[in-house]
């Protein structure tokens, strides 16, 4: 993350160049970032397990793609079942 405002304190210098921050039960966080690919980028904490509970973000982005920052082959198409 470009800049990490703890506690969501806007009127405090930020981190920068975080790659994690601690968000306390109850606390808030505000950081800003840029995303130079698109793609469904998913948010989650560390406590994995409750993805099945629903605690899961998406965050979309679209625009141009940037092979000089990542390429991705393309998926084949699943072959029909019993071949």
């Amino acid at each position: 993350m470009d800049k990490v405002y703890d506690q969501g304190s806007l009127t405090s210098p930020p981190l920068t160049n975080v790659q994690t921050t601690t968000v306390a039960p109850g606390d808030a966080t505000m950081v800003e970032f840029t995303v130079q690919v698109p793609g469904r980028y998913l948010l989650v904490d560390h406590a994995i397990s409750r993805i099945e509970e629903g605690a899961l973000g998406y965050l979309d982005v679209t625009g141009d793609a940037n092979p000089d920052i990542f390429n991705s082959p393309p998926t084949p198409a699943p072959s029909p079942a019993g071949q």
